[in-house]
């Protein structure tokens, strides 16, 4: 239960650190939010999977709290919110491609 909570309490903050982050830099990119258009771009293999993306920064599927595809600069990157083994959340940046 505790662990449950942990996780609850850790996704909320992250979703609060995205949308912080959505003022600054973040504000300029395009985000796509309609799964399948997301499942498109990977069929057609145009992008990789969030999954393919954190595993190839070193992380697991189990680490993912929240993801979100976005392009930047006429590419697309992955904007994914980890949870670190010692509890800890933070957002990486991932290139899809």
């Amino acid at each position: 239960m505790k662990t449950l909570f942990l996780k609850l309490l850790t996704s909320v903050a992250v979703a609060l650190m995205l949308g912080l982050a959505a003022t600054g830099g973040a504000m300029a990119q395009a985000c796509i939010d309609n799964s399948a258009e997301i499942q498109a771009l990977i069929s057609a293999g145009q992008i990789i999977s969030q999954y393919d993306a954190v595993a190839a920064a070193g992380y697991s599927a189990d680490q993912i709290l929240n993801f979100r595809l976005c392009q930047d600069g006429g590419g697309y990157v992955w904007i994914v919110g980890i949870l670190s083994a010692d509890g800890t959340a933070q957002n990486i940046t991932v290139s899809a491609q």
